[in-house]
Parts: C-alpha cells; sequence; structure tokens
C-alpha cells in the first residue's frame, strides 16, 4: 500500500509540473516581477518609432468611445520617449500636422497655430508610458496603482496577469498580460466601472532591441463585441540613442 500512495504522489507530481499552473497571486509575485523587469530594461534610456494606421473602422471604433476614432485619422505618426515622463508625438493627416508633448505634469498640444498647455498632475490617464506602445518597463508601477498579480499558463509557458488601476478612477481595472519568459506585453484590456470590457489590445510580430527592450511590430484594438477596430503598424524602432532634452521644447 505505500508502495501505491508513493507512485500516485510521483504521478501527481509529475503531472503538476508539465500541466497548468496553479494560478498564484499576491506581493511575491508582485515583487517578482518587478525584479525581472528592473533587471532586464535597467538599460533603457529612450527610443523613437514611426507608426502607421494599417487598417482602421470608424464605426467599430466609436463603440469604444465616441471620439476614440479620432486619433485613427492620423494615418502616420512619430513618437519618441525619453525616461522617466517625456513624450513627444508628432502626428499627419493630409495637410494638418498636430504635435503634443508630455514633461512630467505639463502636456503641450501644437496644432498649426493652436497651442494649448494643460496641468495634467491630477489627469493621470492622459500621460503615456512605454506600456502604450506595447512596450513592459518598470514605469508601470510609477503611473499606475499594480492591484494584483497572478501567474497562469503552464511551466513551460508562464503568464504573469497584472491588475491596474489609475488613481482617479480606481474602480476601471486593466489588465496586461506579459510572458514570463521574455516580458513580452501580449495583450491589455481596458475595463468599464462596472466591470465591462471597454478594449483589449493585442500584441505581435515582437522583436528585441539592444538587448533592453521587446518591442511589437503590430497593436491590434478590438471592441467590447470582439470587432477588430483597428490595426497599427511599428517601424523605424531605435532604442537608446541619446534623445536631447530639447526634443521636448
Amino acid at each position: 500500500m505505500q508502495f501505491r500512495i508513493t507512485t500516485i504522489l510521483v504521478l501527481l507530481a509529475a503531472l503538476a509540473a508539465a500541466g497548468p499552473l496553479a494560478t498564484r497571486a499576491g506581493a511575491d509575485e508582485e515583487s517578482e516581477l518587478r525584479a525581472k523587469i528592473r533587471a532586464a530594461t535597467g538599460d533603457f534610456k529612450d527610443f523613437k518609432m514611426d507608426t502607421r494606421i494599417a487598417y482602421s473602422n470608424q464605426k467599430e471604433l466609436a463603440v469604444i468611445g465616441k471620439d476614440y476614432g479620432k486619433s485613427y485619422q492620423f494615418k502616420t505618426s512619430q513618437i519618441i520617449f525619453k525616461a522617466p515622463d517625456k513624450v513627444k508625438v508628432t502626428s499627419t493627416a493630409g495637410l494638418v500636422n498636430v504635435s503634443y508633448i508630455i514633461t512630467g505634469n505639463t502636456k503641450r498640444i501644437r496644432a498649426g497655430l493652436l497651442k494649448k498647455t494643460e496641468d495634467i498632475s491630477n489627469e493621470p490617464h492622459k500621460k503615456q508610458t512605454p506600456l502604450d506602445v506595447g512596450v513592459v518597463t518598470e514605469a508601470i508601477w510609477k503611473q499606475f496603482r499594480v492591484d494584483n498579480v497572478k501567474m497562469e499558463g503552464t511551466a513551460a509557458n508562464p503568464t504573469y496577469v497584472l491588475t491596474l488601476s489609475l488613481s482617479n478612477s480606481p474602480q476601471k481595472k486593466q489588465y496586461i498580460w506579459v510572458d514570463g519568459k521574455d516580458l513580452r506585453l501580449l495583450k491589455r484590456e481596458k475595463h468599464e466601472a462596472d466591470g465591462s470590457l471597454k478594449a483589449r489590445y493585442v500584441y505581435s510580430k515582437h522583436k528585441e532591441y539592444r538587448g533592453v527592450l521587446w518591442v511589437p511590430g503590430e497593436q491590434r484594438v478590438y471592441n467590447r463585441n470582439g470587432a477588430l477596430a483597428g490595426t497599427t503598424a511599428y517601424s523605424n524602432i531605435q532604442i537608446n540613442t541619446g534623445v536631447a532634452d530639447g526634443v521636448f521644447q
């Protein structure tokens, strides 16, 4: 009988190792993930990239939000980011050029002769980090409250699932799925206060740049009905080129 019990225990252990991971959640998983991200991306300083709207459906984009489709009218953009909190986005729609610059808690918008400056210190949803283009860095902990971290998947292919919220809207949860091996961002979801899905972002065609960051080559956004609403392609990606502060003037 002892032999049978021992054999069963061994088989169960083997099955557990090969099969799905039991969902784990808590401070240990968060500390483990944050340490991994810090070690992998600690040398990250800045990036540049070009974006192109490869597909858009204004009807499906409007399901996400009545004004959500406006940004998809700008078919090409350049994004420049410098850690920890400088962003410049320059976009073109026909003959119209629009740019906005975020430095810390200040956002400046320029569209032709129009110039506008905003204090966004109490509006964290208007700030941007590398996560907004599908890149995982430790900036996640600066922009969001990390409410929960759990692990899913299998021992061979683990995935971290983070629950995030912003300080000015803690009831609106966001979820991100991060590859447990190389820290690629696989998916992001934004939910309404009642828990319903607002939008789902799926990232693919990743490449590793300079041993510092995994950056996707494509982002697809789906609305709450599961319809593909837009696809953005990323190209000309450059990491750690020494972007000067004057770029953000």
